[in-house]
């Protein structure tokens, strides 16, 4: 197995994880941002009410993203899972 083949995958499992991990965690981060925002404004220091906020946010555009990112995951994991007998060979 040539080694331009495994840093290849491993650039493009790393390129896939990002990608799929990009929508939740930015809805975390405007969410967080947001949420510290109203707490600075209304001088309310509660940790809970920030990270109530940011679960319901990643929870909501999970689900939202679910087909997108299960078509992603999948077309990733059957490229590489397909290209197992050339590189056997």
């Amino acid at each position: 197995m040539d080694d331009a083949v495994l840093v290849g995958a491993a650039r493009e499992a790393a390129r896939v994880a990002l990608l799929l991990a990009a929508g939740p965690m930015g809805a975390a981060l405007v969410v967080g941002v947001l949420a510290a925002l109203g707490q600075a404004m209304t001088q309310m220091n509660e940790p809970t009410v920030g990270l109530v906020a940011r679960l319901g946010a990643v929870a909501v555009v999970s689900v939202l993203l679910l087909p997108w990112l299960l078509s992603r995951w999948l077309e990733f994991a059957s490229g590489m899972l397909g290209g197992f007998p050339e590189l056997i060979g």
